[in-house]
């Protein structure tokens, strides 16, 4: 592992646990202190993760940690609802046998609750799920689209888990879209696709976004709304 791929990887981790929080401030300077490097492998880690819509660059000042908001996470919502279910049923006709194997593969990690530790696996798990159904249905910019919105989603799936225990259905879920898929059912495979998205989104919609953003650690701020259910 290089040294910019380390400081990548343990950067990213901070950013979607928010211990690096949304909207801070932050000079290289204080990340090659934060994470024990010289400022080219940290310039070349901020530059992926800019990438990935995680961080901005300020010219001349540093770095500025992407923050989180309302209207970015509709946003995401928005786009995650035509895209998933649009994947699965072209995967269901398009997956190879070692495809689906792949897909069924990352289906399975049930996280557990207060385990810092589980939550980063589940998510890179859940993120390699989606792109691997992309994958699947063999169209590039399909693949490209759903790696920028699996990423910018992350940050908000992490504070949806910390809050509640939501593994085994999380898991459910995806079983019932491997099932579809592995069937060759594209119509079923959408069905199943469209559900586990609404029932992300009534889940990510128990906290409560601040119209202007979160400003400092959202861990903090965040509010379970009870369910009606």
């Amino acid at each position: 592992m290089t040294e910019a791929i380390r400081i990548y990887s343990e950067m990213r981790n901070d950013i979607i646990s928010c211990d690096l929080e949304p909207g801070a401030s932050v000079s290289e300077a204080e990340l090659c202190a934060r994470y024990n490097a010289s400022r080219t492998p940290v310039r070349e880690a901020c530059r992926r993760l800019q990438e990935e819509g995680l961080l901005q660059i300020v010219p001349f000042r540093g770095y500025t940690i992407s923050p989180l908001t309302i209207d970015e996470y509709r946003s995401l919502n928005e786009m995650q609802l035509v895209l998933d279910p649009a994947a699965a049923a072209m995967a269901a006709e398009r997956a190879t046998d070692e495809q689906i194997a792949m897909i069924e593969r990352w289906a399975n990690y049930i996280y557990h609750a207060g385990e810092k530790k589980s939550y980063e696996t589940f998510l890179e798990w859940n993120r390699n799920f989606h792109i691997e159904i992309a994958q699947a249905t063999g169209n590039d910019i399909m693949v490209e689209m759903t790696v920028n919105l699996q990423t910018r989603l992350i940050r908000y799936f992490y504070l949806v888990i910390s809050m509640a225990s939501y593994g085994k259905e999380l898991v459910n879920e995806h079983q019932a879209m491997v099932r579809a898929i592995r069937a060759r059912k594209p119509e079923q495979a959408r069905d199943r696709a469209t559900e586990h998205v609404i029932r992300t989104m009534e889940r990510t919609s128990l906290i409560r976004i601040p119209q202007g953003g979160f400003r400092g650690d959202p861990r903090k701020d965040v509010q379970p709304v009870r369910s009606r259910t």
